[in-house]
């Protein structure tokens, strides 16, 4: 938790990695429907692609979570409402996948698969998506710098932002 001074270790960084990838088969739908028709091959290959992503990141988070469920281990970092962040990724992942086999299951119902004709409104919402997931992958990229400066191996329990313990700040 950033306000805490809690720092992710290499699985937390895995798991925000595959959040990002399960990302990007929605945002290549949306980007994709800003400029014409989606075909359904294109709408299933994002949803499976979000599937595939969100499966694999949910299996991460289950190795963490498993890693720290023999007591007394207190867990990494601090919890939030009652569980560690592993377990609401975990969570997170397995709704994920859930929610993008059911649009691969609906995907009769979602054609024709055409947003140019759709609002302006339903136009912005999807550019401000777009501009949303651009800076989390943005952010978490600058984050896993500071965090492992110029080093080739990221601690497995960080307890500073090695770039500026390494500039010596």
């Amino acid at each position: 938790m950033f306000g805490l001074w809690e720092y992710p270790c290499p699985m937390c960084l895995l798991q925000r990695m595959f959040f990002l990838l399960s990302a990007v088969g929605p945002a290549w739908i949306v980007a994709r429907s800003r400029k014409g028709g989606v075909t359904t091959r294109e709408w299933a290959s994002g949803w499976g692609w979000a599937v595939l992503a969100a499966l694999i990141g949910s299996v991460v988070s289950a190795t963490q979570v498993l890693m720290h469920i023999v007591p007394p281990d207190p867990g990494y970092a601090g919890a939030l409402f009652g569980l560690h962040l592993y377990t609401w990724a975990l969570i997170a992942f397995l709704g994920a996948a859930m929610a993008a086999a059911a649009a691969l299951f609906l995907t009769p119902r979602a054609e024709p698969l055409n947003a140019t004709a759709a609002s302006p409104l339903l136009r912005k919402a999807a550019t401000v998506t777009l501009a949303v997931i651009t800076v989390f992958a943005a952010s978490n990229l600058v984050a896993c710098f500071l965090l492992e400066g110029i080093n080739w191996q990221l601690s497995g329990d960080p307890t500073s932002y090695r770039f500026f313990t390494d500039l010596g700040l």
